[in-house]
């Protein structure tokens, strides 16, 4: 495992951080605790939650951070682990249209996160949505208040648009702040159809073209959600499509490819980049899975991709990526 130091603070990440989204729905506490378990003896330290995970589920509560606290508490693993969670989304059930970015549904969800995760303060405390009704300056004004009652130590803005990162960098600066310390829109390797996104939810924030460029430009740290694209280019090769120059020469098993996937991921610029990894799997022997994501860590500005697994042997692909050395010019744009 590789680590950095994020940018304005005094951060050491590893350079994957471990998602925990599926925590309590998809996988049981058993089956999280064996991912914490082997993702830090893999010298992981970077955890990614929210006090929304498992609300949309009639009946129960944030089990993310459920389960992560109770991690915590067994292994006595606080001081060995660096925790990111979020806030102010929407509530489910009829209430997604009102906004919760404000000072008292801020703290009704960062106090409930303290609590279940057992913790004093939070290393890292994302925004999850964003109230564009709503300036700028009175959002990071509301963050600073929680800095300095040491409710948090560093924040960050997820699923915001660029408009609105600039407005809280503009107004950071003139404030004599530190600069944002993070930003976790949507991206990986693959890129998404207009539309097609496979979480049609409308309040999601992609980054494109005009967002990497200021990535690039300002080095605002990127710690982006579904690094992984679900696995698109593994399913690609488990469905035995060859490509050669840009074109589709077969598709073995075009069953598994759902047409939920194809809509989000099947596009041109994707089948030229899976025919590089194909050609890089050859060379090097890592997956599919590893090499995209080690793409991600080749950017001219700091990169955390957040991924989630489902056993052992996804983390373990997931994990390979950090060791991987080539250029950037061994990938595609």
């Amino acid at each position: 495992m590789k680590y950095q130091i994020l940018k304005n603070t005094d951060l050491r990440l590893s350079n994957v951080c471990l998602g925990t989204a599926s925590f309590g729905e998809q996988l049981s506490q058993q089956q999280s605790f064996e991912l914490l378990d082997e993702f830090v003896r893999k010298g992981g330290n970077f955890l990614d939650t929210a006090n929304i995970y498992c609300r949309w589920v009639p009946g129960l509560e944030n089990c993310g951070e459920q389960i992560l606290g109770e991690w915590l508490k067994s292994r006595g693993a606080y001081k060995n682990v660096v925790i990111a969670t979020k806030g102010a989304h929407y509530l489910f059930g009829g209430q997604e249209h009102i906004s919760r970015v404000n000072e008292r549904e801020i703290r009704k969800d960062l106090e409930n996160s303290l609590e279940t995760l057992g913790l004093d303060v939070i290393d890292f405390y994302w925004l999850h949505r964003d109230d564009t009704d709503k300036p700028m300056e009175e959002i990071v004004d509301i963050m600073e208040k929680l800095k300095r009652e040491g409710k948090i130590r560093y924040y960050g803005f997820s699923n915001y648009q660029l408009y609105r990162l600039q407005e809280a960098e503009q107004y950071m600066q003139s404030r004599g702040l530190s600069g944002i310390c993070g930003v976790s829109n949507q991206w990986s390797m693959a890129s998404v159809n207009p539309r097609g996104n496979m979480n049609p939810d409308p309040t999601l924030v992609e980054v494109r073209e005009e967002e990497y460029l200021w990535h690039k430009e300002s080095k605002t740290p990127l710690i982006p959600f579904s690094a992984t694209a679900s696995g698109w280019f593994e399913k690609m090769k488990q469905a035995g499509v060859r490509v050669n120059r840009g074109e589709v020469v077969e598709i073995q098993r075009p069953e598994l490819l759902s047409e939920k996937m194809k809509k989000a991921f099947w596009n041109e610029d994707n089948l030229k980049k899976y025919e590089t990894l194909t050609k890089l799997q050859k060379e090097t022997g890592y997956s599919l899975q590893s090499l995209s994501i080690s793409w991600l860590l080749q950017q001219p500005f700091q990169v955390f991709p957040v991924c989630g697994a489902r056993n052992i042997d996804q983390l373990n692909e997931i994990l390979k990526a950090p060791q991987i050395e080539l250029t950037p010019e061994m990938f595609p744009g």
